[in-house]
């Protein structure tokens, strides 16, 4: 199969997915996708005229209760014992960078 992922390309899904990869990795995460590439091609030649889609293959139910608010917490004890709250709500260390 023809390469269609550049170096380029698969460094800006990395970004995009906030991952650092060296070039090692690229390459091979590279390969990967191309792999999946290939395999969706083989995907798309399957004729589906005519069938139908399905969701789940075996009927499911489900078994749900109604939804009933009930308030297991008092926030306010919550937030009192919480490291950093501000605006009622919970401060949390910055995870992603900008």
């Amino acid at each position: 199969m023809a390469k269609r992922l550049t170096e380029e390309t698969v460094q800006k899904i990395a970004e995009a997915a906030a991952i650092a990869l060296t070039g090692e990795e690229r390459e091979s995460v590279g390969k990967e996708l191309e792999d999946i590439l290939d395999f969706v091609e083989v995907l798309r030649a399957v004729d589906v005229d005519g069938v139908e889609p399905t969701v789940h293959p075996v009927p499911l139910q489900l078994f749900m209760r109604e939804d009933e608010p009930v308030r297991r917490h008092d926030r306010e004890a919550l937030l009192a014992r919480a490291p950093d709250a501000e605006g009622g709500t919970f401060r949390v260390p910055r995870v992603l960078g900008e």
